[in-house]
């Protein structure tokens, strides 16, 4: 960071004036900090992309900076309208943003490392803008959260419980169906057919994609905060029933059809229906949500 070039900024006479006032006439200075900031984290950039492109458990990492600026595109006439007005103990969270950036690099803790940017981020808006602009960008910020893999052993400690959690509501569907079957931990036993439910079968992906985008949905809609909430919960059953019954299918499949109708195409194209399924659930729950606030609004209650 060029501390320099931030206190030049702080240092105009015209901190009270509209954001887009500010912003073209230190254009320069703010390119010199976006430039530091980018250099700064070159590497964990670099490791965050690698990690989307490996692990499929954050393959939405992609989508997640782009919904991130397009958040901020949509609110720029306020974000422009907002009058400057800068907080001097911000450089404190930007302090503290580098310390965490220097723990988590010296100490191996990709998360810590990374997640130092969201509160950099906060550490600036609150230095050079003030608490106005910072309550319009807290969310776009913080939403920036779900790019960032989770440590290791959080990331383990979850999704082997998941696993078994899965194996039991599958069990739960193919007994439904009157399938013979026994479950001895994440392994279901049928007939002709053993479905293993490993690590990449235990829904933590479809997890973190559905409560990203309901959290998302939430906040671009018009909704109530008790609506925001229950959508979000929402997302948590819907994305653990479609991984079920896709572990439950993939049983089907293998028992009466074959392995090889259990594995390949038929596994990774029923992953996909299952998920658009899944995004349909999430936008009828919506629909209601909507639904009730709007009736509740209209009854002044």
């Amino acid at each position: 960071m060029s501390l320099s070039a931030v206190e030049t900024l702080r240092e105009t006479p015209t901190t009270r004036a509209s954001a887009s006032e500010w912003v073209r006439s230190h254009a320069w200075p703010l390119l010199i900090i976006v430039a530091a900031i980018t250099l700064l984290y070159a590497k964990n950039f670099e490791k965050l992309f690698s990690d989307w492109s490996i692990d499929e458990n954050y393959s939405h990492g992609f989508f997640v900076p782009l919904a991130f600026f397009w958040m901020l595109w949509r609110q720029r006439q306020e974000l422009e309208r907002t009058r400057v007005s800068p907080c001097s103990w911000g450089i404190l969270i930007v302090l503290i943003a580098l310390l965490q950036l220097a723990a988590g690099t010296w100490g191996a803790e990709n998360f810590v490392a990374h997640s130092s940017l969201l509160v950099l981020l906060c550490g600036i808006t609150l230095f050079l803008f003030g608490t106005e602009m910072l309550r319009l960008v807290a969310f776009p910020i913080a939403w920036l959260l779900f790019m960032i893999p989770l440590p290791s052993i959080i990331f383990y400690s979850i999704t082997f419980p998941l696993q078994l959690l899965a194996s039991k509501l599958a069990v739960g569907i193919l007994d439904l169906l009157r399938v013979p079957n026994v479950c001895e931990g994440n392994v279901i036993y049928l007939a002709n057919f053993t479905a293993g439910v490993a690590e990449a079968c235990s829904g933590i992906r479809s997890l973190i994609s559905m409560l990203a985008f309901a959290v998302l949905m939430g906040y671009l809609l018009d909704m109530s905060v008790r609506s925001r909430w229950i959508l979000a919960i929402t997302a948590v059953p819907i994305a653990l029933g479609m991984n079920a019954a896709r572990i439950a299918g993939t049983g089907l499949a293998g028992n009466y059809l074959g392995a090889r109708w259990a594995e390949g195409f038929f596994h990774t194209f029923s992953g996909w229906l299952l998920f658009l399924v899944s995004l349909g659930l999430m936008l009828a729950a919506m629909h209601a949500l909507r639904l009730f606030d709007q009736r509740k609004a209209a009854h002044g209650r």
